[in-house]
């Protein structure tokens, strides 16, 4: 499995930052996880502690444009 993180996905709609990220398995399936903050900062933070809730970010990463595990 790849998994994909990109600040840069993060968007504002509406009142809320939305931040996201995509996993793709070999067999060709794909999931994308969201999740929402009051500033961009706190989206991106509420995401990477639902990634490492579900291990599939070691606990100290830091966030990079991409990661890919």
């Amino acid at each position: 499995m790849e998994l994909y993180v990109n600040s840069n996905w993060t968007q504002c709609y509406g009142p809320s930052y939305i931040a996201e990220a995509i996993a793709w398995s070999e067999n060709g399936n794909h999931a994308t996880t969201y999740t929402m903050g009051a500033t961009a900062a706190e989206a991106d933070s509420k995401l990477l502690g639902a990634l490492r809730d579900l291990k599939l970010m070691p606990q100290q990463a830091e966030r990079s444009s991409r990661s890919v595990l």
